[in-house]
């Protein structure tokens, strides 16, 4: 009787723990991949805004210079 009682609580054991550590895998793999997704969505955004101003400054400059 007591086999089976030890048997039966370090499954369960083992079982929480593994739950556990799936959880917090799953969770750090989250965030790593928000963390990528989000650094490269900033990357992309940052890039897209720089060559919208350069090409607006072209513009201008190029403007200026036909105007004057």
């Amino acid at each position: 009787m007591d086999d089976q009682l030890d048997d039966q609580l370090v499954d369960q054991l083992d079982d929480q723990l593994d739950d556990q550590l799936d959880d917090q895998l799953d969770d750090q793999l989250d965030d790593q991949l928000d963390d990528q997704l989000d650094d490269q969505l900033d990357d992309q955004l940052d890039d897209q805004l720089v060559d919208q101003l350069d090409d607006q400054l072209v513009d201008q400059l190029d403007d200026q210079l036909d105007d004057s």
